[in-house]
């Protein structure tokens, strides 16, 4: 059953009166949200003055904030006592904000049934629901039939093991008289998160983890993800050519590249060839030599918001969120910007998912094989430190195993025994 103040806002959304004590006062709510002002700002011109219209105690004051400087814009405000009573971010900063006791618990507030389970998992942080999902992506192995096909390759199903994904790149792959590739037979991405996100899945499908069972020991040295690096070295030498795209999400290299391993590919592939929407092929990370048979689950990562822990109006900020956030018609409008699922359900049939086919797919590989990245209080700095060993990996051809002993040995020192914190 819903929570009372989900009912209460539903009722309100619909025209419902409130009672004369809750119009007596109006209650302004500060919140920051991430995005651009001619996309996300333009909707919420639209929708803020609709939430107020249903909800005449509560008045919106609301700020876009840059995606490069909302992390700094939170720590300055926490340390200074000004947060607002809304916050944004990204999911790898959960467990972050809640060990430094700025999110409330939204599991006072909010009905987890009405949101897709495994973002609930990922935006928790110690039994406690921190943070609410706006919308996500599900990271997993895409690529394009037709161009592996090309190189003489059965694409109809996902390759089966690492050397089958080794050898669609090399057959996809195209060079001129010079050696110089002009078809990228895989592309690694040019956004940090996502080269991080696929070597944990490498790792994982390899029988590996990144931490021990506690967090309190970094193991992305041991044998099976020294030999997932190994992988990913091979893959980025035969058949690319990091950092080439300047940005994952304008057109995948117009149109020359084959295969990919986040979660702009259905965009791009969408919108950029839509006569070729039937042969985007999808698929999770196949197991490597020393993992089981199950392929790795899709990396999951999402856009996140919360009320803070310093908030005198949780009420009224969970009935803007439940508008914003919860309400199918609307949260469609918001992620829509960007071709994402919504973190809540959407009803059987919603126009959203009947008309994006890859967007159902991805939420059915959030549903049945989504994973997290390990949740830590200091994630932004683990993944910072592993991306340049990573780096060094990819772009300087550093041996595997120096490379993951460093990382190790720096995420160990720097972050594991300086926090002192592990898992939940």
């Amino acid at each position: 059953m819903r929570h009372a103040l989900a009912t209460t806002a539903f009722l309100s959304l619909i025209g419902g009166s409130l009672p004369c004590s809750a119009l007596a006062q109006q209650t302004t709510i500060r919140m920051w949200f991430n995005g651009t002002p001619e996309a996300h700002g333009a909707v919420l011109e639209r929708l803020i003055p609709a939430f107020e219209t249903a909800n005449p105690d509560i008045k919106v004051e609301y700020e876009i904030t840059a995606w490069s400087a909302y992390q700094q814009q939170i720590a300055t405000a926490a340390a200074g006592g000004t947060l607002p009573d809304i916050i944004f971010g990204f999911s790898n900063l959960v467990a972050g904000f809640a060990e430094r006791g700025l999110l409330a618990d939204h599991g006072a507030f909010f009905d987890p049934d009405d949101f897709v389970p495994a973002t609930v998992e990922l935006t928790s942080w110690n039994g406690v629901w921190s943070m609410l999902p706006t919308w996500f992506s599900a990271n997993a192995l895409s690529w394009r039939t037709d161009l592996i096909e090309a190189g003489g390759v059965d694409a109809s199903a996902p390759p089966q093991n690492w050397d089958e994904w080794l050898s669609w790149a090399e057959a996809a792959t195209v060079r001129d008289a010079s050696g110089a590739i002009t078809q990228l037979g895989f592309y690694s991405s040019s956004f940090n998160f996502n080269r991080s996100n696929l070597f944990t899945r490498l790792v994982e499908a390899n029988g590996g983890r990144m931490f021990s069972d506690d967090g309190m020991t970094a193991m992305m040295n041991a044998p099976e993800a020294v030999e997932a690096a190994a992988f990913l070295q091979k893959l980025v030498q035969c058949c690319d050519v990091p950092r080439s795209i300047e940005a994952d999400n304008v057109g995948l290299g117009q149109g020359r590249t084959a295969m990919v391993y986040n979660n702009f590919a259905f965009r791009n592939w969408q919108n950029e060839f839509p006569d070729l929407l039937q042969y985007a092929g999808l698929g999770l990370v196949p197991p490597g030599p020393q993992g089981g048979e199950e392929m790795a689950g899709a990396g999951l990562g999402a856009n996140v918001i919360a009320i803070t822990s310093t908030s005198r109006n949780k009420e009224a900020a969970a009935r803007l969120l439940q508008f914003l956030i919860v309400e199918p018609d609307i949260i469609v409008q918001l992620a829509g910007l960007g071709g994402s699922i919504p973190g809540a359900i959407l009803p059987e049939g919603h126009p959203y998912l009947a008309a994006n086919s890859l967007a159902q797919r991805y939420l059915d590989l959030a549903l049945t094989g989504g994973a997290a990245d390990p949740k830590h209080p200091n994630f932004s700095e683990y993944e910072a430190i592993l991306n340049v060993w990573l780096d060094e990996l990819m772009l300087n051809g550093m041996d595997p195993q120096t490379a993951m002993d460093s990382a190790a040995r720096e995420i160990q020192s720097e972050i594991i025994d300086r926090s002192g914190i592990g898992f939940n």
